[in-house]
């Protein structure tokens, strides 16, 4: 069974890509400079979703981690990378 499940929407229509807690789920949504990654594992006992700015498609700049969705208290919530 499926831990994870990724949807994406272009002009060819969706796609979607499944995951599990060994495999984890990344995605990757890019302009030509800037862009996305998410990065989603099982961690501790419980998901969690890192998210990085990119450099996009052209790869200008390195991945940086912004922040990370994480459950607390049993609800999701955003926890800002220290210094972003």
């Amino acid at each position: 069974m499926a831990q994870y499940r990724a949807v994406i929407q272009g002009n060819r229509g969706e796609a979607s890509r499944l995951g599990n807690k060994a495999s984890g789920i990344t995605s990757h949504t890019d302009g030509w400079r800037s862009g996305v990654a998410v990065y989603g594992r099982h961690y501790a006992g419980a998901d969690e979703f890192q998210v990085y700015m990119t450099g996009g498609s052209n790869g200008a700049i390195s991945e940086r981690l912004v922040g990370k969705v994480v459950l607390i208290d049993g609800k999701p919530a955003w926890e800002p990378a220290e210094g972003a």
